[in-house]
């Protein structure tokens, strides 16, 4: 019988080392090798492997699921659903690193490891065993907490100080430009352009969300130069989409700044409705024409429409916006989703300082072009967030062809755009050649490890060379300093192993020949 080590279970946990409890379940730890902070969360009450009837299913955790126009039917009985642990566990279906591959993307909140630590039990002695999974952390907010309306910098108050302070020349002067600035926002403010968040950060969350959906709906890893100031991507031949059907401003999230760049990683998360759908891809690159098919998935709550209403219903609605609650969701709304988020960064709340659900709502009410009409942003810009919001994948020519041949893979095609047209912005504002980039910062890191790697081998090298110059002029290395004449002057001490054979021969005297020791003293 094999018998396995009691703490190979644990062995993964000793890479991290825990800080601080954010929430119940919820800590921050870092890796030993790199010192990167990650969270980790506690998932062992939902590692219990259960199965659930057919008639009761219920939309689990990991909303994976299938749905297409070539897909099986979605209303047919399906087998009984797994606990999290069956998924997970080597005893199960162990797709850890399947799932790791998918959620696999710098500008994705990624899954990085899970492992079991022994932790005592509240008021006890005892210990159990608890799971812990790891996620990237991002520790500097979300988009959520910058889509509020900005508060009053100056109160009625601070005037009346200033209106009463000493009558100095350069006082009085500086007092009146405050006033005429206040003045001229507040009485012009509506002949101004509008203006809300800086159009740097409004680049910095369109190119990475985007990327983070080209990943989603594609498999292209990245934007690769192609040409002469020319990009693309390359998407994975027969992928399938996977959606994420819950984009709003509070799941993309940003994390510090680690070098020098301007704005710290971008990265999309809460996987809670991603849906893994069976429609696939082409490979982006051939130009024959394909049969219709798309990624037809119900919406976010919804788990009993079967496909072939979802087809029906895609017939019925089209392009329909604004889109309605039983439209099917396809790669579509998450453009449309996405856009109405970057519209919302770029027109000012009106009377919503806390309530961003209402800030949205007022900027779906009018068509993209008419909130856009007044920004005060830069052409490329616009077009962009335009084009995402109109861009029809099923648009025909007067022929009857598709304009689209490759409109399996137009996500890849959007994030390319996006990022030609933003190397284009920073090259030809003020505002643009100042933002210093998370991928320039990447690259200069690179460099500098290259070259580190460079000097060690060098000293490595050299420090090689100097040995084998010290071995030439000494001759080989010994075990010992002695040379062979002088051990042969050693004295002998006559002591041989056989000796070992009599007790008293072991002692360097016998017991015969010990003296007798008057202090001793014996009981008669």
């Amino acid at each position: 019988m094999e018998f396995t080590s009691p703490y190979d279970d644990y062995q993964r946990a000793l890479d991290y080392d825990f800080h601080t409890e954010l929430a119940p379940g919820v800590w921050t730890l870092c890796k030993k090798l790199d010192r990167t902070t990650l969270l980790a969360h506690d998932i062992t009450d939902m590692l219990a492997t259960t199965d659930l009837d057919s008639d009761s299913e219920s939309d689990s955790g990991s909303g994976s699921g299938s749905g297409s126009d070539s897909g099986s039917d979605s209303g047919s009985k399906s087998p009984a659903k797994k606990g999290l642990g069956f998924l997970l566990s080597s005893d199960g279906a162990n797709l850890l690193q399947e799932v790791k591959a998918i959620i696999n993307h710098e500008n994705l909140i990624c899954l990085r490891d899970w492992f079991s630590i022994a932790m005592l039990k509240p008021k006890s002695r005892d210990y159990q065993k608890r799971t812990f999974i790891v996620w990237d952390n991002c520790d500097a907010g979300t988009l959520e907490n910058l889509l509020v309306e900005e508060y009053d910098k100056y109160k009625p108050d601070q005037e009346t100080d200033d209106s009463t302070s000493s009558p100095d020349t350069e006082d009085e002067t500086s007092d009146t430009d405050t006033k005429m600035t206040d003045v001229d926002v507040y009485v012009n403010k509506t002949d101004k352009p509008k203006k809300f968040l800086p159009e740097s950060l409004c680049w910095h969350v369109l190119t990475s969300v985007l990327k983070a959906l080209a990943w989603l709906h594609d498999g292209s890893p990245e934007v690769v130069r192609i040409g002469p100031n020319k990009y693309g991507m390359d998407p994975t031949p027969d992928w399938n989409p996977a959606l994420h059907r819950d984009i709003t401003p509070a799941n993309i999230q940003f994390q510090q700044p680690r070098r020098k760049e301007t704005y710290g990683q971008c990265k999309l998360g809460n996987y809670g409705s991603l849906y893994l759908s069976n429609h696939h891809n082409g490979d982006g690159k051939s130009r024959v024409e394909r049969v219709r098919g798309k990624a037809l998935v119900p919406r976010k709550g919804d788990v009993s429409t079967l496909l072939d209403d979802l087809i029906q219903q895609d017939d019925r609605y089209g392009y329909t916006y604004k889109e309605q609650p039983d439209q099917p969701y396809t790669i579509i709304s998450e453009w449309r989703a996405f856009g109405e988020i970057m519209q919302a960064m770029m027109i000012p709340p009106s009377g919503t300082k806390t309530n961003v659900n209402d800030h949205i709502q007022n900027v779906t009410k009018h068509g993209v072009r008419y909130n856009l009409e007044g920004a005060d942003y830069s052409v490329g810009l616009k077009n962009v967030i335009i084009r995402m919001m109109t861009l029809n994948p099923d648009e025909k020519s007067e022929d009857g062809k598709y304009l689209y041949p490759n409109r399996d893979t137009l996500t890849s095609h959007l994030c390319v755009e996006a990022f030609e047209r933003h190397r284009r912005w920073r090259v030809s504002t003020d505002e643009g050649r100042e933002l210093i980039t998370v991928e320039s910062q990447q690259a200069q890191q690179t460099a500098e490890d290259t070259k580190a790697k460079a000097e060690i081998w060098d000293a490595t090298v050299e420090m090689n060379r100097i040995v084998d110059k010290l071995q030439m002029e000494k001759g080989p290395w010994r075990f010992d300093d002695h040379e062979d004449d002088e051990l042969d002057g050693l004295e002998d001490s006559g002591f041989t192993f056989q000796d070992l054979a009599n007790d008293d021969d072991e002692r360097p005297y016998r017991l015969s020949e010990i003296p007798p020791d008057d202090n001793w003293d014996f009981d008669p």
